[in-house]
């Protein structure tokens, strides 16, 4: 069987698409993409996105709860459409603003160094390059002052996506500032749960593979799906396409095999 050639650039965004739904992400890549294909999932997130990014633009005496309310009055979606039904748009958005206002208020003096920027990086093990757009970095209150830390708000706890963000920041930051973060948290809007992971340089090795089992899996990516129960599947338009057709592999089993690689 002919090799498929190595990947040589991972973009961060692409690969969360990919981990969410395959064949959605193949589909998406082949056909011009219809307007209006997002879900209530991409607007909440880019909701979600724009208030963070307004919030830590004030200065910290600005940053109050009424703000948090204001900003998503300003950026909440107002396509109920997009949702389960009318119930299930309101829960989503009371339970993501009061999360998210909380989350923020326990942040409220932080001092980003790095707002929704992205960034590119050459990492010499892998032999590729890697973009990452970074939602915030900001200092270390209880570190030295190189000390940073990386966060990222969700609105949905995918694991695949979550230990993917984990390790390919580790490899990220390693590579491109020369000083693992401190800490790494993913903040969940729905849940309220705050997941943080602290690397170290005993775990560079373990990401490195991490992202060379990623780069081996995505030229296979038409080929992969997700479970048939995962959140993602249950709302996707494609879903009995998609597993009508034989799937050869599951985007899990490919997963499975970083199990000794898990944090």
């Amino acid at each position: 069987m002919e090799q498929s050639a190595a990947v040589k650039l991972i973009e961060d965004y692409k690969l969360e698409e990919l981990l969410r739904c395959p064949y959605r992400f193949i589909k998406r890549q082949t056909a011009k993409k219809r307007a209006g294909e997002v879900n209530g999932r991409q607007l909440m997130q880019f909701a979600v996105s724009h208030i963070v990014n307004d919030f830590y633009e004030l200065p910290p005496q600005a940053r109050t709860a009424d703000v948090v309310k204001q900003l998503a009055e300003r950026w909440w979606t107002a396509r109920v459409a997009k949702f389960d039904n009318a119930e299930h748009y309101w829960d989503s958005k009371l339970q993501a603003v009061a999360h998210l206002t909380a989350f923020l208020m326990e942040e409220q003096e932080a001092a980003p160094i790095i707002r929704f920027e992205q960034h590119r990086t050459f990492v010499e093990p892998l032999d590729m390059e890697l973009t990452q757009i970074f939602q915030i970095v900001a200092e270390d209150p209880y570190g030295t002052n190189t000390d940073y830390i990386v966060q990222k708000f969700v609105v949905d706890e995918d694991e695949d996506v979550i230990l993917t963000f984990q390790h390919m920041t580790a490899v990220f930051c390693n590579s491109a500032f020369g000083k693992l973060p401190s800490r790494i948290d993913v903040l969940s809007v729905m849940s309220g749960q705050r997941i943080s992971y602290y690397p170290s340089g005993a775990d560079i090795p373990q990401s490195l593979d991490y992202m060379r089992l990623v780069q081996t899996m995505l030229p296979e990516a038409e080929r992969l799906r997700k479970s048939n129960n995962a959140a993602e599947c249950r709302s996707c338009p494609l879903r009995s396409e998609c597993f009508t057709k034989t799937a050869e592999a599951t985007a899990e089993a490919v997963l499975q095999k970083s199990a000794s690689l898990t944090m």
